[in-house]
C-alpha cells in the first residue's frame, strides 16, 4: 500500500462515488482522511496489478461469476434490490475484513483508481456500486469484491494457486513489458 500512497491526489473536480464535487465535499474529514483517489500514473499501476493477476475474467461455470475459473476455492453473491441498505450493509460486514484494512478500488467512474478504508467502502457502498462494474481487493489478492452492473455483488476468497510463484511470474512480465517499452522508446 505504501506503493500506492505516493500517487495519491486531490479529490476530483468531477462526479465520483461520492456524488458530485460539492457532495464529496462536504463530507467529514475524518472520512476524507481514508479515501485517497490516485492519479493517473497511479491508476495505471492498478489496472496492470490487476490485469496481471488474472483474478478477473471468463469462465464457463453454470452460474456466472466474474472470476476466472478456480481462481478462488469460495464465491458467493448478493442481489442488490431496492431496499436492500441494510442487507447489504450487514452482508459487507459479515466478510470480515477489518474496518481499518486500505483497499484497492480498480476505477471510479472519475476515472481513477482509490485506496480507501474498508469501512469506507461499506459507508458508501451505494455510491461505489451504482453502474459500473468495478473492483475492490487487497495487495495480495487473495480476495476480491465485485460489483456487477446488472445489481449483483460478487465475493471471492482463498485463491488456489501459489502465491510466490505467480509473484515471480508477475516479476518476470512486467520485467519484459518494461524492456519493450524501453526498447520502443530507443526506437
Amino acid at each position: 500500500m505504501e506503493e500506492l500512497i505516493k500517487y495519491k491526489t486531490e479529490f476530483p473536480k468531477k462526479w465520483t462515488f461520492l456524488w458530485s464535487p460539492e457532495e464529496a465535499e462536504q463530507i467529514p474529514n475524518e472520512h476524507k482522511d481514508q479515501i485517497h483517489f490516485l492519479n493517473e500514473e497511479g491508476t495505471e499501476f492498478v489496472k496492470k496489478y490487476l490485469n496481471c493477476s488474472k483474478m478477473l475474467g471468463p469462465n464457463n461455470d453454470p452460474k456466472w461469476n466474474p472470476f476466472y475459473k478456480n481462481y478462488f476455492k469460495y464465491i458467493k453473491s448478493i442481489p442488490i434490490g431496492g431496499d436492500s441498505n441494510k442487507v447489504i450493509k450487514k452482508w459487507l460486514y459479515e466478510l470480515e475484513i477489518p474496518f481499518k484494512k486500505y483497499v484497492i478500488v480498480d476505477l471510479d467512474r472519475s476515472g481513477h483508481a482509490i485506496l480507501m478504508t474498508w469501512k469506507m467502502v461499506i459507508k458508501y457502498w451505494e455510491g461505489l456500486f451504482f453502474v459500473d462494474d468495478i473492483a475492490v481487493f487487497d495487495q495480495s489478492l487473495n480476495w476480491c469484491l465485485y460489483f456487477f452492473h446488472e445489481d449483483y455483488l460478487y465475493f471471492g476468497k482463498d485463491n488456489t494457486f501459489d502465491k510466490e510463484a505467480e509473484y515471480e511470474k508477475t516479476l518476470w512480465i512486467n520485467e519484459l513489458r518494461n524492456k519493450k517499452t524501453t526498447s520502443k522508446q530507443r526506437k
